[in-house]
């Protein structure tokens, strides 16, 4: 004779199977929609998929994380040490990534640091925002709300502005029109196609719908200082800027003269006596910081091993900005999004 247990427990793996291919169909649909939305070289389409499905189902780590609480509480009241101490690491191990997919890459902090008066100046620096697979509309506008409370002459913004973005880019970069400051930008690797798609163009019209100044390859006014402007060093842009700025005398001595750009290596390509400071992002301080491993591979993978904040070089000071967004992986550990403010 059949017993009701049988066919309870028959009953809860099947609910447990419906809500596993609803799980599926949901998360699925969602990659779907963002993937027919994203801008992406053809070559790339493979990773947008996986960096979708990663973004997506990454929200399973929620209940993972309590499901793995309980059974960790079950086993320490079972008085099950091995058990016990197997069920808190992975604890632990998901507690991390759920931080670091959820609450750090939205702890937008203010830094602020004195950098000398030579310019009588004090500036919001920012990079690599990355709106599109993984920042948002909403990202975008919290850090617009967060810039409109600075007390700043201006914003500096140092490349990577995109990271396969929607193809409306007027609509999606709309929301910075709002910032109460002068926005000064250059552009960043992602920009540039290298990699990401050909959207250099589409993206200057953009950003200058939206009250954005497109300083590459041009000199402005900062207070007392010149603020030149440099492309991409990955595209070959920042070296074509410093080439035809050579050609242009200065109206400063070098005390007075800052350079804004992407990647921070480009002081390597500055003369001794070009500028005194040197603005730069695209490090992302790692994103992932893990003590030593982090700073063993940016130690490879860029000429200064730069990760963040003021370094004293020969041809010029450094600063360099751990950025606001993500790229690669949604996820930010030890390294939360950043708004540098530099009185200097």
């Amino acid at each position: 004779m059949t017993t009701g247990v049988p066919i309870a427990r028959a009953g809860a793996r099947g609910w447990r199977v419906l809500l596993g291919i609803a799980i599926v169909v949901l998360f699925g649909a969602l990659v779907a929609r963002d993937y027919q939305g994203a801008w992406y070289e053809e070559e790339d389409r493979h990773r947008v998929v996986v960096k979708l499905a990663i973004y997506w189902f990454s929200w399973l780590l929620w209940p993972a994380l309590a499901l793995l609480a309980r059974e960790t509480w079950r086993t320490a009241r079972r008085r099950k040490p091995a058990a016990t101490l197997a069920g808190l690491a992975a604890l632990a191990l998901c507690g991390c990534f759920t931080w670091a997919r959820f609450i750090e890459p939205n702890w937008l902090q203010v830094r602020e640091t004195p950098l000398g008066t030579s310019c009588g100046v004090r500036v919001a620096l920012i990079s690599d925002l990355h709106v599109g697979l993984y920042v948002r509309e909403a990202e975008l506008q919290r850090l617009v709300d967060r810039l409109n409370t600075l007390q700043v002459d201006a914003v500096l913004v140092a490349g990577d502005w995109t990271f396969e973005p929607s193809h409306d880019l007027r609509t999606t970069f709309a929301p910075l029109a709002g910032v109460r400051h002068r926005v000064l930008s250059v552009l960043g690797n992602h920009d540039e196609q290298r990699p990401g798609p050909p959207l250099r163009d589409e993206l200057q019209q953009a950003l200058a719908a939206a009250h954005v100044e497109a300083i590459d390859g041009k000199r402005v006014p900062l207070g007392r200082c010149e603020l030149q402007g440099l492309g991409d060093r990955t595209a070959g842009s920042a070296q074509r800027d410093l080439d035809a700025s050579r050609s242009q005398p200065w109206t400063v001595d070098r005390a007075h003269r800052v350079m804004l750009t992407h990647n921070p290596d480009t002081v390597f390509d500055l003369q001794p006596d070009e500028a005194a400071l040197l603005l730069a992002g695209h490090t992302h301080g790692g994103q992932i910081d893990i003590p030593v491993f982090t700073k063993h591979l940016l130690a490879h993978a860029t000429d200064g091993g730069f990760q963040q904040g003021l370094y004293e070089l020969k041809n010029a000071r450094v600063y360099v900005t751990p950025g606001v967004g993500i790229d690669k992986l949604p996820l930010r550990f030890r390294v939360p999004p950043t708004i540098d403010v530099l009185s200097f």
